[in-house]
């Protein structure tokens, strides 16, 4: 209700605004209006008077422009006198004094337009005549007579440029003289005396004419034209004003409505705010209080909600909301009982989890054993056999019995990495280096690799040494097994970084390299890069699983046929000898383990 009153007052409102605005408007347009009027008279007095167009047809474009403005001033003072009709505005007294005013300046233009156009321009009018009977008497004089005549000539011209009355009364007393001379010459009768008379004539008429418009702006009828603009201009000033008055009085008028209204609305508002609340937010409120102590205290009965006035949607919450919790209690008790069961299942994984590393690490350790009696055999036999073809099954046999055995031991190292604690310990990296290299010396190919090592400490490397042991293993036993037989000079770089926080490992080779869509997969169980791939497809996992529980990252480029580049960083644990710890359920199956 409120928004639709404050619309309609505001509609209400603006409509009075805007004819007050359009009102204000319609004054402004009457005083263009009679601005342009005005501009159109100068532009006939200035223009007009010497147009010769004008005397013969008594038409010019601001005559026409003149009776325009004239009917458009009527018409937009009527429309005005009838909007402050309407609308209660005292202007009435300022248009009548403005028409009346109009009215005047029209008949005294009327009057001297009529005089100009008497008065005439060159040939017209009586200006023509007067120079008609001028160029006669010149024609008709001769001797001194026409000197005479001359300067008669030249007075009148001087009457006309400067607008002095004192060159008519020179020209009538020259003109005395030449009426004398002729007299004298050629009697009373002669055609030049009829010019003559003709000429003074005429020119006293048109001085009389000239006067009547004004010698000057401050004269004649031209001076009066000048007063009523003048008159016109401040009628205009004081009707303008009225009206500007009556539109800002109209806007404050508006702004003081528009704050009584706003300060009842909101009056309004906080009474009604109240009552709502009361009817209301009363209700809603004591039934979340009672939800909130439902869901704390855990109680599974409905909620006793009694409150009168309660609207019928408040009674549909709650209802709503008992079934809710009825079945909330039911999902509760379904999900504790599964619960229950989860908790079982997952004893029992970890239980068959333990029991399958412990069979894994056994298993492992006792598959080794034969293999090394294995080895031990067939050495014995090769320094017993006397046959040179049995050679070669020795050999097959000693290297199938070998990847058997470094199949084994990654499994070891994968159990180990899950099993075993992480121990830091001050670890010297030169020796751990050299030490790898050397498990490394006898396989096929190492012999014509070269090895760079560069190694950096700012301050010594803490961290698990069978790990690291684990990673450098599987990064150069990875780069002598593929290196590239068909280069002249293979290559195994290792550069090693090492500062209070981490360690940076790089390990780059010229072998084979990795194509790019085997990247992503190189760290998956038992994936191989190749068909020809001599390895398990465990090392990298293994290598992976280790540096993940070290907290270290991998970064792989690689391109295939020029070689493959392995950048790890390993936290240091000079400073604070912060391990990442097993869970007590890590440590209780470790226990359990050993």
């Amino acid at each position: 209700m409120l928004i639709l009153i404050l619309a309609i007052v505001s509609l209400y409102i603006l409509d009075r605004a805007n004819k007050v605005a359009l009102i204000h408007s319609r004054i402004s347009q009457l005083q263009v209006f009679t601005l342009t009027l005005i501009k159109s008279d100068n532009d006939f007095f200035d223009l007009d008077v010497y147009n010769v167009n004008y005397f013969k047809t008594r038409t010019s474009t601001a005559l026409e422009l003149r009776d325009s403005m004239n009917k458009r001033i009527q018409a937009e003072i009527r429309a005005v006198r009838q909007q402050t009709r309407n609308k209660g505005y005292e202007v009435d007294i300022n248009l009548d004094a403005i028409d009346s005013t109009l009215s005047v300046y029209n008949d005294k233009f009327v009057a001297l337009e009529a005089l100009v156009y008497r008065k005439g321009f060159k040939d017209d009018g009586m200006e023509g005549k007067m120079r008609w009977h001028a160029h006669k008497l010149e024609e008709e004089s001769a001797g001194p007579g026409l000197v005479n005549v001359l300067f008669l000539r030249r007075h009148e011209k001087d009457f006309f440029l400067r607008h002095d009355t004192v060159y008519r009364n020179t020209f009538n007393r020259a003109a005395v003289k030449v009426m004398r001379d002729m007299a004298r010459f050629h009697g009373d009768s002669t055609e030049a005396r009829t010019h003559m008379l003709e000429y003074q004539r005429l020119f006293n008429e048109l001085v009389n004419i000239q006067s009547q418009i004004g010698l000057s702006n401050k004269d004649g009828l031209r001076r009066e034209l000048n007063e009523l603009t003048s008159a016109l201009s401040n009628q205009y000033f004081l009707l303008s004003e009225y009206s500007l008055r009556q539109s800002v009085q109209a806007q404050q008028n508006a702004r003081l409505f528009y704050i009584a209204m706003l300060t009842g609305a909101v009056f309004f508002s906080l009474i009604s705010g109240l009552w709502i609340s009361r009817r209301l937010s009363e209700p809603i409120a004591r039934l979340s209080s009672l939800v909130r102590m439902s869901i704390v205290h855990k109680k599974p009965g409905p909620i006793d909600f009694n409150v009168r006035h309660a609207a019928n949607e408040i009674n549909a919450l709650t209802a709503a909301f008992n079934i809710l919790m009825h079945q909330t209690n039911a999902q509760l008790k379904e999900i504790q009982s599964k619960s229950k069961l989860l908790k079982r299942k997952n004893r029992q994984l970890k239980k068959l989890n333990r029991e399958l590393d412990n069979f894994l690490y056994s298993t492992a350790h006792d598959l080794r054993s034969p293999l090394t009696s294995l080895l031990g055999l067939i050495n014995i036999m090769r320094y017993d056999n006397q046959q040179e073809n049995l050679v070669v099954y020795f050999d097959m046999m000693e290297k199938s019995i070998q990847r058997s055995d470094a199949f084994i031991a990654q499994i070891v190292s994968f159990s180990k990495n899950k099993r075993l604690l992480i121990k830091p310990e001050q670890l010297d990296l030169y020796q751990l280096v050299e030490e790898v290299f050397e498990g490394h010396s006898f396989p096929a190919g190492n012999g014509r690799l070269t090895r760079e090592i560069v190694i950096q400490e700012v301050t010594p490397f803490y961290s698990d040494r069978n790990r690291v042991t684990i990673l450098l293993n599987n990064l150069i036993s990875n780069a002598i097994r593929y290196s590239d037989p068909g280069k002249e000079q293979s290559y195994i770089k290792l550069f090693l970084t090492v500062n209070e926080l981490e360690a940076t490992v790089e390990v780059r080779d010229n072998g084979i390299g990795i194509g790019p869509e085997h990247i992503d997969k190189i760290f998956d169980m038992f994936y191989r890069a190749s068909t020809d791939s001599k390895g398990s497809g465990l090392g990298l996992f293994v290598f992976h699983e280790t540096l993940k529980r070290l907290k270290g990252q991998v970064r792989v480029t690689s391109t295939p046929g020029e070689g493959s580049s392995f950048f790890i960083i390993l936290p240091n644990y000079y400073k604070t000898l912060e391990v990442p710890t097993a869970s007590v359920t890590e440590k209780k199956a470790l226990y359990e383990a050993s």
